[in-house]
């Protein structure tokens, strides 16, 4: 009896204290997630920083690829871009600086030419339509940032051809903190198991750097 009743006690002692976490996590509309997401990138717009995305792409279990983007900021009209990608024995390098309304190109070990329109690589796959939920909740980790989370589940159209490589899961999740978006994640997932493909992205973003540096690259040594 009371091994029972103090399974009882243990019980309730851990719904009051997990129960807080497990309650944070509320739904929203639409227009709310967008509202958020709108309103944390405004707020960085005009701040310098530093954007590290990492992509990694898998066939299976097996990953085939990957993609790193680097994106700086500086002032209201400097940006350089560094996009480096891996697949199998291929890598690829491109950089892109715009410094006022000049562009500035490079592939590979090249030197830089100019050009007459921004030539950086966008780098994000387009998000599709689907009926989705939007959820928000409050950072375990840190109780000042919110995490967004929008995700979708895509029904199979019956035909192989199409199912084998047709999108299955999407979920995007971004934190905010109390200057701006800190954090975006995204995972795909697609295909016909054991044979589906995933992909995984993260954004970090690194507000003021103190060794940002964006210049006309040809007159200067970057």
């Amino acid at each position: 009896m009371m091994k029972a009743t103090l399974g009882f006690i243990f019980t309730l002692v851990f719904l009051a204290i997990t129960s807080p976490v497990l309650a944070q996590s509320e739904r929203m509309s639409e227009a709310d997630y967008n509202t958020a997401f709108a309103k944390a990138l405004e707020m960085v717009s005009t701040r310098d920083r530093r954007v590290v995305t990492i992509k990694k792409f898998y066939g299976g279990a097996k990953l085939v690829g990957t993609r790193k983007i680097v994106t700086e900021f500086s002032d209201p009209d400097a940006k350089k871009v560094e996009a480096t990608e891996r697949f199998g024995d291929s890598i690829s390098k491109k950089e892109a600086i715009k410094v006022g309304d000049q562009f500035y190109c490079r592939d590979g070990d090249e030197g830089w030419k100019k050009s007459r329109k921004d030539c950086s690589t966008a780098g994000q796959l387009a998000i599709p339509h689907g009926n989705y939920e939007y959820l928000v909740e409050t950072d375990a980790k840190e109780s000042s940032r919110r995490i967004y989370t929008r995700r979708a589940k895509f029904v199979d159209s019956g035909l192989p051809e199409r199912d084998a490589v047709r999108l299955k899961f999407i979920e995007i999740k971004f934190t905010t903190g109390e200057n701006g978006i800190v954090e975006y994640a995204e995972t795909r997932r697609g295909g016909i198991e054991p044979n589906g493909w995933s992909s995984t992205q993260v954004t970090t973003y690194e507000y003021d750097p103190t060794d940002l540096k964006i210049v006309d690259p040809t007159k200067e040594n970057l």
